[in-house]
């Protein structure tokens, strides 16, 4: 499958799968296990730990979740015992759907950058690169720093950690706004002084028998959706 219709069809998947709905999650989860095993299968090389330390990434932010939809959304008391500092049943239901959303969604972007090489990537998002180079805008530094900022995000969760801790004096929202900053640099800063050249390989046309795959993937998330 060709770079261009990968990351389309990621894109498809990603926001068939935000959407949250049970049937959606168990035809995505299917498809990213029928993915995972194709691409273990033609790569013998396939590193499966690095899916384990990428969900572990997050795991702030599904907690984030479950917290958010469990005990700010309005439902029956799971523990009535525990009066108003009980989670709902129906936001712990929306809630663990949310994070399944989520692991899901991290697993399929994994799946892509461990199955596209880095320069494959660039070319992928060059081809959808003419609107910005009709604005005048650099598609091709564009698409190079999003590919490295990627990369570098596994490897700044340091950065934020040691922001969080510093300075226990001040606010915990002054100490968020200065890590996410930080982040951000440290991020930006690695995409631009990555050593090393990326090769861009030639664009290749898309065979036209590869647009049926998105689209049928499309067509069977609105199924999906539908149910």
């Amino acid at each position: 499958m060709s770079p261009p219709v990968r990351i389309l069809s990621l894109l498809i998947l990603a926001a068939a799968l935000a959407s949250g709905r049970p049937a959606v999650l168990a035809v995505g989860g299917a498809l990213l296990l029928l993915a995972a095993g194709m691409l273990h299968k033609r790569h013998a090389d396939f590193d499966w730990r690095g899916l384990p330390r990428m969900l572990q990434r997050v795991r702030w932010l599904l907690l984030a979740l479950l917290i958010l939809y469990g005990w700010f959304t309005p439902g029956e008391a799971l523990l009535p015992a525990l009066g108003v500092w009980s989670p709902s049943q129906e936001g712990l239901h929306q809630g663990l759907l949310r994070v399944l959303a989520l692991l899901a969604i991290v697993a399929a972007v994994y799946l892509l950058l461990a199955s596209t090489g880095r320069g494959a990537l660039v070319g992928g998002l060059l081809w959808y690169g003419g609107p910005l180079r009709r604005l005048g805008l650099d598609d091709r530094r564009f698409a190079v720093r999003l590919v490295l900022a990627l990369e570098a995000v596994p490897q700044v969760q340091d950065i934020a950690r040691a922001a969080l801790q510093a300075d226990a004096e001040t606010s915990r929202m002054r100490r968020l706004g200065r890590a996410a900053g930080q982040v951000l640099q440290a991020t930006l800063a690695h995409a631009e002084d990555r050593h090393g050249p990326i090769q861009i390989p030639d664009p290749i046309p898309v065979p036209r028998w590869q647009w049926f795959l998105p689209l049928a993937l499309a067509a069977t998330l609105l199924a999906a959706l539908s149910v």
